[in-house]
């Protein structure tokens, strides 16, 4: 119909055209873009055909071609690893909205959204999405099936008015609803394991995924189909029935879709970090949807009961203690068998194979560290009276890094532990009047602050100064030196041996667990195990309260990086080997990444002629350098690259330098007025999500790329008369993105370091990790 052509121009929603015929038309204008073993397997142009701008679904990414400008000389072209994919959604087109949409949350990008005329089969677009997205990881955890239901529950999936008005779901038979999406939806191999009703909406749990079907308008034609991977849920909790009036039980998933933020008062900074779904009561099974939820996120395997709770077997509860712990909720230590037996048997959200370790109850709620999670037990309704609990688990996969503080003195006695998880669930609350200024976000889940009892006894909280006093003793005087030492709070090397020793004698590091290097910074220190970054910050004015701050070197992204919910850390001239440290945490990182070279014939790029250095000098864009040269640079001077790794291709901007090697991208920025400074940020290509590149336009108008990843994304202009070089990086980029599976980290590899300098005369510099962490 023509009003539907006009419709589709106007709406840019895009049409189908023959894959094939356009792939050789692609691989003739652009031959560098796609790979040799690369075919597009849907392709669409924009505003009903008619457009310039082309989607491609290949069989290694999202692929989306933008023309730029008036001309369209200057094209920018998308690429989104399917790897890197967390949910997705389709909408069947309506009556009156008679386009369909797809919308694609990946990691560092966010949110890809596409609108489509009404004729194609996005539902074949769904499926094509199932099978590429949900594959080995990606489909979560067994769970050894569907779980048991209580033979009480109705599973009829009836619901009724008030059912329908509070959006209460019932409970269905899997075969039943599966039966329905078989074809059409679910995968070959794909079971419903779990599924709800309410009225013409659904909530489904299959083997692979988490499946939320939205029936929308009056017809009831237009129809989401929302999928959310199962690695992107990061906890869950489960509400049991109230009393009377609050009848509902409740299921919440935590999850990490990415998505542009909001910072616009009374909504969440992201729109996609929760999912509530209310359960009608005698029509759900909850303690079998918390087991299923719990198999999926904890794997069913058993977990080794570790060492550390056995010694507490028979803790007795003499409650709070006194009024102050009682008015501020603190936590005590209870025996964890007991509640072991209790979350067992009389309230069974334990499987089978976890045991609880450690266990600690306030004024009427408890939290349990088990071997597998940490569980939050809240006790609603007035005195803790009410029927109402909610149990809400946190995988230990999920914290992010996590902080012990001990007991201050005078009126502060009690100790805290911190947790900062890898969810984005920040709130920005609203201000109470405009002239107030606005007030500071509420983290909610994603960072969470447990009180303590000061006369708990327990290994998370120690009491004592872990190193000795030889070893805070200052060094010899310098009382120019030491005074701007002090100002800048400049880190000194100290003994990591003595560290060592002393932290193994207090319990605070893992038996296999050693100190590399130390340093100390007035009565602050910082250290560097084998298995974390360590900061002891010593507080108040008597320094009595202390704060242990741990970070996984598993979580760090980049490193050198300064920015905010960073570890940044300032070392004194000539006191820290600045290099090793690097190394060190290099070898975590990025050492079990492939340092083969991507690029296939490293000749192919092309050097920049003297009017172009000149013009991109003037304007700041970059122009080739030797990346043989470059290479031997930094295996010298410094030393930063791994035995097994090489740098393809590098670029000058000024005097900073833009260098991609076979494991990282290194951008080298010269700071101050003689460049004495350098600063050297490293971002692993094994943690970039997604990237574009963009050719150049007219005149002096030069190339880009843009590479997301979980920290700060790098952009990166080039020169004019750089555009072959483009393709070498996106070569580069498509075969470290789209071939390479992204390996675990090494955590048994040895390496043995003293932590003593090595390196007198250096500038001082700055120790800073991107820690992959969501907290506000």
């Amino acid at each position: 119909m023509p009003f539907n052509k006009l419709f589709a121009y106007v709406g840019d929603n895009a049409c189908q055209i023959d894959a094939a015929e356009y792939e050789t038309k692609l691989r003739e204008s652009e031959p560098r873009l796609l790979q040799s073993d690369e075919s597009i397997i849907f392709a669409f142009k924009g505003r009903g055909g008619k457009g310039r701008d082309h989607e491609m679904f290949t069989n290694k990414r999202v692929l989306i071609r933008d023309k730029k400008g008036t001309t369209g000389k200057r094209i920018r072209f998308v690429s989104v690893p399917y790897k890197s994919i967390r949910a997705f959604s389709v909408e069947t087109a309506g009556t009156v909205d008679s386009d369909s949409e797809l919308k694609i949350h990946a990691r560092g990008i966010g949110k890809v959204a596409m609108d489509f005329v009404c004729d194609v089969d996005v539902l074949g677009i769904h499926r094509f999405l199932s099978e590429m997205v949900i594959r080995g990881d990606g489909a979560g955890m067994s769970s050894g099936g569907a779980v048991a239901h209580d033979s009480s529950v109705n599973m009829n999936g009836n619901t009724g008015f008030f059912d329908l008005v509070g959006s209460n779901y019932s409970q269905l038979n899997p075969p039943e609803i599966e039966a329905k999406l078989r074809g059409t939806i679910l995968m070959d191999d794909e079971k419903v394991e779990m599924g709800f009703q309410c009225g013409r909406d659904s909530f489904v749990m299959t083997n692979k995924r988490v499946l939320k079907i939205d029936v929308q308008g009056v017809t009831g034609k237009k129809i989401e189909y929302l999928t959310i991977l199962w690695p992107a849920i990061k906890g869950f909790s489960v509400e049991t029935a109230g009393n009377i009036f609050d009848r509902d039980s409740e299921l919440t998933l935590f999850f990490n879709l990415p998505g542009s933020s909001n910072y616009t008062e009374g909504f969440p900074r992201n729109s996609r970090t929760r999912m509530h779904i209310d359960f009608r009561d005698g029509k759900a099974d909850l303690f079998a949807v918390q087991k299923y939820v719990a198999d999926k996120l904890l794997g069913v395997d058993t977990v080794p009961v570790s060492s550390y709770g056995s010694s507490y077997a028979g803790q007795a509860d003499t409650g709070s203690g006194s009024i102050l712990a009682w008015i501020g909720d603190d936590n005590r230590m209870i025996d964890p068998k007991e509640a072991d037996r209790q979350f067992h048997t009389v309230q069974p959200i334990l499987q089978n194979c976890e045991t609880v370790e450690l266990a600690f109850k306030g004024r009427r709620d408890m939290i349990l560290f088990t071997g597998k999670r940490l569980i939050f037990v809240d006790i609603q309704g007035f005195m803790g009276m009410g029927k109402k609990v909610e149990y809400i688990s946190i995988p230990w996969k999920t914290v992010s890094a996590f902080s012990v503080r001990s007991a201050g003195s005078m009126l502060d006695k009690d100790s805290e532990m911190c947790l900062w998880l890898d969810f984005d669930d920040v709130f920005n609350p609203r201000r109470s009047s405009e002239d107030d200024p606005p007030p500071p976000p509420i983290p909610r889940r994603s960072w969470i602050e447990i009180d303590l009892c000061m006369r708990t006894n327990h290994k998370l909280k120690p009491y004592n100064t872990p190193i000795s006093s030889q070893v805070f003793a200052p060094l010899p005087p310098d009382t120019t030196t030491n005074l701007i030492d002090w100002i800048g709070n400049n880190a000194a090397a100290i003994e990591a041996d003595a560290v060592d020793e002393k932290f193994h004698e207090s319990g605070i590091l893992q038996e296999d667990e050693h100190v590399a290097f130390a340093f100390k910074a007035g009565r602050d220190s910082l250290y560097f195990t084998t298995k974390r970054l360590f900061v002891l910050d010593v507080q108040g004015f008597s320094g009595k309260r202390k704060e242990y701050f741990s970070v996984p070197l598993d979580m760090i992204r980049t490193w050198s990086v300064e920015r905010d919910n960073k570890v940044k850390q300032d070392l004194r001239q000539g006191k820290a080997d600045i290099v090793a440290i690097q190394n060190f945490i290099a070898h975590f990182v990025i050492g079990s990444a492939d340092g083969k070279e991507a690029l296939k014939c490293a000749q192919a790029l092309k050097s920049a002629g003297a009017m172009d250095k000149f013009m991109g000098y003037i304007s700041n864009n970059a122009f080739l350098k030797d990346p043989a040269a470059m290479t031997d640079t930094l295996r010298t001077s410094p030393a930063l690259l791994q035995a097994d790794e090489s740098v393809e291709a590098a670029f000058q901007c000024g005097r900073d330098t833009f260098v991609v090697s076979t494991k990282r991208i290194i951008v080298i920025d010269k700071k101050g007025i003689t460049g004495k400074s350098v600063e050297y940020k490293s971002y692993p290509l094994m943690y970039n999500k997604a990237f574009w590149v963009e050719t150049e336009g007219h005149l002096l108008d030069g190339s880009e790329i843009y590479v997301y990843t979980d920290d700060e994304h790098i952009h990166q202009e080039f020169a004019h008369g750089q555009n072959d070089n483009i393709w070498s990086i996106n070569e580069l980029l498509s075969t470290k993105m789209l071939d390479e599976d992204h390996p675990d980290i090494l955590a048994d590899d040895e390496i043995v370091l003293s932590g003593e300098s090595t390196i007198t005369g250096e500038p001082v510099m700055g120790v800073v990790m991107g820690v992959y962490d969501n907290t506000y």
